[in-house]
């Protein structure tokens, strides 16, 4: 009887152990900064890549493409094609190693502090440049009039400050968004008045952006204080890199935010849900270009952090 229970005991220690479900963490994208579900899954890379390709709950996106084929043999990974994209290695690797453990990704091995931040730098603004207007103080005085600049940016110079005011304006007033004050753009601004927010009516600060004008307005009981250009997700409406619509709040801000996901800073950045914040960016081009996010022009981008508090209501037009 002993030696029967003995044997039982040894072969009980030989025996393979087999793998036990668990509460994995498989990550996916909200806005420009990564998000986890939990999962009931098995320990190991194979089933949490597995849960990781069939996508997203609602509300939150993913970079991976469409269709893409793995192979998985141990830790290694191979995709077909190769994934390239730094976000959706991002997800991959968060999902499939975690803490100091290393995950190989068609051939070349990753960890999640190859995904950490790098020394900041602040972004400058592009070097291109339009034609001035033949009178650019006059045109700055205006903006400022107008609300699409400050007074401290008169200086009688076509810098990029100002040119990003005039494509704020002429996406307010249905021009061409080109930062050229050609005959059309003088014209409106002589007629034009302060911009009119969607909300009127409430008491304090609150923000409203317009994706599709690629303008933030900055308002104050009812009444327009700044506005300013921007350029939200290309996704549109979708959690895949656009910027869905909705009414919510600030919750956190960060002088420096780095996003993960995206491997870059994210200077006075203000998040109203998620990852999807207001921040400074070294170029604001005329149309959706961000992952989600609204960029700022980083001349902006301090007085926008300084505008807003925890709590000032946001809403996505």
């Amino acid at each position: 009887m002993l030696r029967a229970t003995l044997l039982a005991a040894v072969l009980l220690c030989l025996t393979p152990a087999v793998a036990q479900a668990a509460d994995v963490r498989i990550y996916f994208t909200k806005g420009e900064q990564l998000a986890y579900v939990e999962r009931d899954l098995p320990a190991g890379v194979e089933p949490a890549l597995r849960s990781l390709l069939a996508g997203p709950p609602p509300g939150l996106g993913t970079t991976i493409p469409d269709g893409i084929k793995a192979t998985v043999k141990g830790t290694r990974i191979d995709f077909t094609p190769n994934l390239e994209d730094s976000a959706a290695l991002a997800q991959v690797v968060y999902s499939t190693a975690t803490g100091e453990d290393e995950v190989t990704v068609d051939g070349k091995a990753y960890t999640r502090a190859d995904f950490g931040p790098k020394p900041y730098k602040e972004p400058k603004p592009p070097a291109r440049k339009v034609p001035a207007p033949d009178e650019p103080k006059q045109v700055q005085t205006r903006l400022v009039t107008l609300g699409y600049l400050p007074s401290s940016a008169v200086t009688g110079t076509y810098d990029y400050r100002t040119m990003q005011a005039v494509l704020a304006f002429q996406a307010w007033s249905g021009l061409q968004r080109d930062g050229v004050v050609g005959p059309k753009t003088l014209a409106q601004l002589k007629i034009a008045g302060r911009p009119l927010p969607l909300d009127r009516t409430s008491k304090g600060r609150r923000v409203e952006i317009y994706r599709s004008r690629g303008v933030v307005l900055l308002i104050n009981n009812g009444r327009v204080v700044r506005a300013i250009h921007t350029s939200t997700g290309v996704g549109g409406d979708s959690p895949d890199t656009g910027t869905p619509p909705g009414k919510w709040k600030i919750y956190r801000k960060e002088l420096k935010s780095w996003s993960v996901p995206y491997k870059t800073w994210l200077p006075y950045a203000a998040y109203w849900v998620g990852g999807w914040a207001l921040h400074g960016y070294a170029d604001v081009p005329p149309q959706p270009a961000s992952h989600g996010c609204a960029r700022l022009p980083m001349p902006e981008a301090k007085y926008v952090y300084d505008f807003v508090s925890i709590g000032t209501p946001v809403q996505v037009i």
